[in-house]
This record gives structure tokens, sequence and C-alpha cells, in this order.
């Protein structure tokens, strides 16, 4: 079996926090150079540093839809319309939380003006998810359980046909269905909103701490984890309370590319 088909590539377009930096985007990445999992506020620019092509993106699979993961999205619609006739002749797919991903969608057709400018429409399929769903994405098998955030959120996890698989929290506090979620997996890539700071219960926004993700990791017994959604400032302390709990996490760069194996 070749390289390609035996590993699961994910393409790391950002892991800051929710806060814009300078040089950095926010947790954002690429499955397979195909799928997108949520879209940091420079999608389309990212892609291209990374040397992928916007129109090879053929589903975008968000995690939720605050500001900070959907703001690269009319980007890339803007940038399949403009490119007219050169673009692809399938559906862009659009994956999120029932009740959420729709409204989303149709608000970045507004601001396009899509209305006003014919030329730039093209198929959309929009595609409401809830925890729970089992899909073929891609050809990828996409499982999804609910995170546990401020708003309806979704966990994903991707497996290719090998059985190389990858799972991406989004933004969720410790959550046990994340546990099952990633049982086995290769590569766990978790948030770490707070931290070194564990942080079991947070209510009210619905975060994590480097430790609570290394428990989901251990818990679940995945391969690695990488920790992401973190300020920069407060990565080199995340990274060392991880390890403490699941010494096979690291922090990935912008623009890596991590790839799985089974």
């Amino acid at each position: 079996m070749s390289r390609a088909r035996s590993e699961l590539s994910i393409t790391v377009l950002g892991t800051d926090s929710c806060t814009p930096v300078k040089g950095e985007n926010t947790a954002s990445f690429v499955v397979d150079s195909r799928v997108a999992v949520d879209t940091g506020w420079y999608l389309t620019d990212r892609l291209l540093a990374c040397g992928l092509n916007p129109l090879d993106i053929e589903a975008v699979c968000l995690t939720h839809c605050h500001h900070d993961h959907i703001l690269g999205l009319p980007q890339l619609i803007f940038y399949y319309g403009i490119k007219g006739e050169s673009r692809p002749k399938r559906p862009l797919h659009i994956y999120g939380p029932a009740g959420e991903v729709r409204r989303v969608v149709d608000d970045a057709q507004r601001f396009l003006q899509f209305d006003r400018y014919p030329e730039l429409r093209f198929d959309i399929e929009v595609h409401e998810l809830r925890g729970g769903a089992e899909l073929d994405i891609c050809g990828l098998k996409a499982i999804t359980c609910s995170g546990r955030h401020s708003v309806p959120s979704l966990c994903y996890r991707f497996e290719n046909a090998a059985g190389a698989s990858a799972v991406l929290s989004g933004d969720t506090a410790f959550n046990p269905d994340l546990i099952e979620l990633a049982r086995g997996a290769g590569l766990l890539i978790h948030e770490a909103s707070y931290g070194a700071k564990s942080v079991r219960e947070d209510v009210r926004w619905g975060h994590s701490g480097a430790p609570d993700a290394a428990e989901v990791a251990r818990q679940a017994g995945v391969g690695r984890l990488a920790i992401v959604h973190c300020a920069q400032a407060h990565l080199p302390a995340a990274l060392q309370a991880a390890k403490a709990v699941f010494p096979a996490s690291f922090v990935p760069e912008q623009g890596e590319e991590l790839r799985v194996k089974r």
C-alpha cells in the first residue's frame, strides 16, 4: 500500500488562541489536503502559504461557529466564486453543528453580495450534524461527538481506509464523550485555552487546560497529543503540564504537516 494511502495527513494552518497575533493563525487544519477543519482567520492565505490549492478543498468541517473558527470561510467561498469557470465542477460541502452552520453559510454569501454578483455563485451543500453522526467525507470515515462548549459544538474523528485516524476536539471542556471518540486514535489534536491550568468543569466558557487535554489522551490511549488553541506565551508551561500526564504530547508548528500511521 502506498504511503499516501496508509497514512493520514494533517496540515496545521494555525495553532493560536482566539485573539489575533501578528504572523499567527488560530487553530485550523486540513486533513488529506481536501478537508478543512475550522477556517481560522486566514484560511485561503494559510492554504496558499502551505502550498495547498484552495480549490482542492472539497469540504469544510466546522467544530462550532464562534468567530475565530469561521472568519476564513467567506475567503474560501470568494476564492471559489472569483475563479469562475476554472473552479471545480462539484459542490463545496460545508459541515457543522445543526441549527448553526446554515446561518453562517447564508451570512457569508450575503456578506459577499451573491445577490448583486451572480457570477460569484456556485453550488454549496450545507450539512447539519449532531453528536453521534457517522458519514463519509471525501472518502474518509468521519464520526462526531458533541463538544462541551458555550455554543453547540462538535468533535471530529477522521479515519482512512487503512485505519489511520486523527481526532480534533474543537473547543471543549473536559469531555468523557471525546475520550470514547478518540479511543485508540493515532493522533488527538486538543485545545488548551487555559494553558497549564486544569479546569475540569468549565461550565461557563467550555474550554480545557493542557492537563485536561492530556487526561483525555491518556484515558483514550491515543498515540500522540497535539496541544493547540493556547496563547503563545503560555505554550511552554502548557506543554510541560501535558507531558506530566501524557508524555507523548507536543506542540505542532504552524505550517507543519503531521502524518498519522495506523
